[in-house]
């Protein structure tokens, strides 16, 4: 333990004598230094124990009382004051102002050379270093120890208690408490002991550590960190003061932790990235029937279904890793409460497929509980919108897929939870099952303007779409386009040359709004 002032005037052989600043005896004692200067503290750093024999206090009581108002001031741990050298005692001024202040002051027989205060106290901090150093190697060993035999956080906590007592617990940088270690104090309820942390400890830039000391007792909460990367908040709590051998455990038990949770992270990264390639290829139509049930079995998810999509939009997050870091929030989320989930990020979107008995409730969850986070993930209020698919078998998981993509583009843009109910004339075209189908009719409708497109890269389908999609009326045609209306007029009658269709007729304009329709589908 640090020396204090009591200790000091305990050693033998020094004759110390407190005359003032009894209730500053437990002051620690970090250096001493000697200065005859009326104001030494520019050239200290506080903690110091100051020895002087007076020589630059020779004069009025208001100079000497301004002397020990500086030392308060700096926060040095006491002054010791030698005697025979200018005053045979302290002087009274200096001895009331310390008192009033609490600051030790000792005095120091003639016989007593400084030298003699200075090696006593720099062989205490010596043994202390070594004690200290003793010490984490121990609680290094033993904290090490049980990750060589491949225990886990939980294990790591309950370690840290019986070494300092209290209680622990290890929280992921969202909030959810991911292990509890309860000792001579039982744990408050985590919910209330993340909500008592500062806001900014938190936050992925934010301080490592913060302490809260109040009539329970002492909380310190640090940052748990591999590398960069902010894994956890470990918070522990005493009904006493944290001593040196507590901070010593926190500190083991966080570089512990680090690394356990920042393997366990790798660990899932990789599985996920496995998983997520199936997911891509099953999701993408490059795998299907037998196969892909196979596959998918192999990542989690039993023979025949029913699976789920579920498809998470984020406006304006366009960065891969920033999308990638989306996608470990949702399959985190997701897997608190579905029987089997496995996300991957494709063509901007992140998409899920679940095994969950009511997947509508669970993407209502899933959206609460990203907006709660949307600070932490730097997402803009209210900037994501979830897409539910159509149930299926786990051979058919494209299906449950595109259904979830074409309910958010058929649904209005204030929904932001879609689901099959949304999918208007989407559900008529993903229903059939063969894409040779759908490209035929394509071709036979609107095969020549998507040519045109194609060759000329001009911009017809989309001039018809959102002529159609505007009920035939030019002027808010032309504005969704971004063009004038004669512009809109002029591009409309070249697709109607080209299809040789009149699209001011009802029937036309169904048969090639459909026809544009599943163009998107095959797209997908």
């Amino acid at each position: 333990m640090p020396l204090a002032i009591r200790n000091l005037l305990e050693l033998d052989g020094l004759g110390l004598n407190l005359v003032a600043g009894e209730r500053g005896l437990d002051r620690p004692i970090r250096w001493v230094h000697t200065s005859e200067l009326q104001d030494p503290t520019p050239w200290l750093r506080g903690g110091e124990l100051i020895l002087t024999t007076g020589m630059g206090l020779r004069g009025s009581p208001s100079l000497q009382r301004a002397y020990i108002r500086r030392l308060v001031g700096a926060d040095l741990a006491g002054l010791g004051f030698g005697l025979g050298f200018g005053f045979d005692e302290v002087p009274p001024p200096i001895v009331r102002a310390a008192d009033r202040e609490g600051f030790p002051v000792l005095e120091v027989p003639y016989p007593v050379p400084f030298i003699a205060i200075s090696e006593a106290v720099s062989t205490h901090l010596a043994d202390e270093r070594v004690r200290d150093a003793q010490l984490s190697v121990e609680v290094h060993e033993r904290l090490a120890s049980l990750v060589a035999d491949g225990a886990g956080p939980a294990d790591v906590l309950d370690e840290s208690v019986s070494l300092t007592g209290g209680w622990s617990v290890l929280f992921d940088v969202r909030g959810n408490a991911i292990a509890a270690a309860d000792g001579a104090v039982s744990a408050p309820d985590p919910a209330l002991v993340w909500r008592s942390l500062p806001p900014r400890l938190r936050e992925r830039e934010g301080p490592t550590s913060s302490t809260d000391v109040g009539p329970q007792g002492t909380q310190v909460a640090v940052a748990v960190s591999a590398g960069k990367e902010r894994e956890g908040i470990l918070v522990l709590g005493k009904r006493s003061r944290l001593d040196q051998r507590d901070r010593i455990v926190v500190h083991h038990a966080v570089t512990v932790l680090g690394l356990l949770l920042s393997s366990r992270r790798a660990v899932a990264a990789a599985e996920r990235r496995v998983a997520g390639d199936v997911l891509a290829e099953a999701l993408a139509g490059r795998v299907a029937g037998s196969d892909l049930e196979r596959r998918l079995e192999l990542v989690g998810f039993s023979p025949g279904g029913p699976v789920t999509a579920i498809v998470v939009e984020a406006d304006g997050v366009r960065d891969a890793a920033a999308l990638e870091d989306l996608a470990w929030s949702i399959d985190g989320a997701l897997g608190l409460r579905a029987r089997g989930v496995r996300t991957a990020v494709l063509s901007g979107r992140i998409a899920s497929l679940v095994s969950a008995d009511d997947a509508e409730a669970l993407a209502a969850s899933l959206l609460d509980d990203l907006d709660a986070a949307a600070a932490d993930l730097s997402l803009e209020p209210r900037a994501l919108r979830v897409g539910l698919g159509r149930p299926s078998e786990t051979k058919a998981a494209r299906d449950s897929y595109l259904s979830a993509i074409f309910a958010l583009r058929a649904a209005p843009a204030d929904r932001r939870i879609a689901g099959p109910r949304d999918l208007g004339t989407f559900s008529l075209l993903l229903g059939t099952q063969s894409a040779a189908v759908l490209e035929a009719y394509v071709t036979a409708v609107i095969g020549p303007l998507v040519e045109r497109d194609r060759d000329r890269h001009s911009t017809l389908a989309a001039s018809v779409k959102a002529f159609i999609e505007a009920g035939g009326r030019w002027e808010p045609g032309a504005e969704a386009l971004g063009v004038h209306r004669h512009t809109l007029r002029y591009r409309v009658r070249q697709a109607e040359e080209l299809l040789g269709r009149d699209l001011s007729r009802a029937e036309d304009r169904l048969e090639v709004w459909l026809a544009l329709k599943a163009a998107e589908v095959l797209a997908e």
